[in-house]
């Protein structure tokens, strides 16, 4: 075969080719993408006592497919697995807790696909409005960002309270801000440095080479529950 006659066959095939190369690489028109759609709402007020009736509104949620209109949402007042409502595209409700607590009513909304997301946002419900809450717990070890922390951490935290209510606390840590729970509950160890009281407690068993958010809660007699900044640390390396 001579060479010019080698060469424009191969020039066929490439051109042959060519429309079957690009239309592998087509999306077909079907093959559409559906985004989570994003929760978010309000409650007004966030501290109440049995007799508050609590709004919740939850018409800031979006979806960037569907219109708010026909996003559906349900409720789990009590953030305990099972949701106290049924879907609906009414983004406003009032309930009402019956018992002194701390709440976090959770909200799920889902898309006109099935997608689905969630948010939870805290609510204290105490015995007496007229007791103020405790002050914010001003931390003092760990510092914020620390690194090289061993696998037992010692806390340790200032607070007080304006009717000098007795105070426990609460120590939530967490590999994340979301994913925080309680570790510790009902702490009352203190210790007297320069004239005040710096409460404390200890808890191990932190992976190395790992970062851990805490925070720390207190509450008083009346069922306030005032929160604590959100800090981090990482423990050293193995």
């Amino acid at each position: 075969m001579h060479k010019n006659q080698y060469c424009k066959q191969l020039y066929c095939i490439i051109l042959l080719a060519i429309p079957l190369v690009f239309s592998s690489c087509i999306k077909e028109e079907n093959n559409t993408f559906n985004y989570l759609p994003e929760a978010r709402y309000t409650v007004n007020p966030s501290r109440g006592d049995s007799n508050t009736q609590f709004f919740f509104d939850a018409s800031g949620v979006s979806d960037a497919e569907d219109p708010v209109s026909s996003l559906e949402i349900c409720w789990d007042w009590d953030n305990d697995g099972v949701y106290d409502t049924e879907f609906t595209t009414e983004k406003t409700s009032i309930h009402q807790y019956n018992s002194t607590g701390v709440y976090f009513p959770l909200m799920l909304v889902r898309d006109t696909k099935g997608m689905k997301d969630s948010i939870r946002h805290m609510i204290v419900v105490v015995s007496d409005l007229s007791n103020q809450p405790p002050s914010m717990p001003s931390y003092i070890t760990p510092p914020n960002w620390q690194s090289w922390m061993e696998p037992e951490v010692i806390f340790k935290w200032t607070c007080s309270d304006p009717e000098n209510d007795e105070i426990t606390f609460d120590l939530w840590t967490g590999r994340s801000a979301e994913a925080m729970f309680p570790a510790a509950t009902g702490i009352t160890e203190f210790s007297m440095e320069n004239g005040q009281k710096v409460y404390q407690t200890t808890r191990a068993g932190f992976e190395l080479k790992k970062t851990y958010y805490w925070q720390i809660y207190a509450r008083d007699v009346a069922g306030n529950y005032t929160p604590g900044h959100i800090w981090r640390f990482t423990t050293r390396p193995e």
